[in-house]
């Protein structure tokens, strides 16, 4: 039995997300990661998280009208926490093309990262 860290790292969906007027109109790029604990398993088949599953969600997104950052990782949180043999999961969401003079803007659930 052992205990992995399984990432899904920078996966790009267009959302329709946030609060102003000009972002209720159309999709905006947002990148999510995701950092899942499992708990002991083997990592066999029968086994296992399903990060087939994480991704899969995600792409799920795409197109559809979130309020806020904030309502989209507490949803993905809820999501992957309910799959079988996750012990802690934490989601980032960031969108890189809010401002010009910045990589991106955006915020992590839980807000302390899993490890140190």
């Amino acid at each position: 039995m052992a205990e992995f860290l399984i990432e899904v790292t920078e996966q790009e969906v267009g959302i329709v997300i946030g609060l102003h007027d000009h972002e209720k109109t159309a999709p905006q790029r947002v990148v999510i990661s995701v950092q899942v604990l499992t708990r002991d398993v083997t990592g066999r088949a029968d086994d296992h998280v399903d990060y087939d599953a994480i991704v899969h969600h995600i792409r799920s997104y795409q197109g559809a009208r979130v309020e806020t950052q904030e309502d989209l990782v507490l949803a993905l949180h809820g999501f992957v926490m309910a799959l079988p043999n996750v012990q802690a999961a934490r989601i980032c969401s960031r969108k890189p093309d809010i401002f010009a003079d910045c990589a991106w803007v955006g915020l992590c659930y839980p807000a302390r990262p899993l490890f140190g």
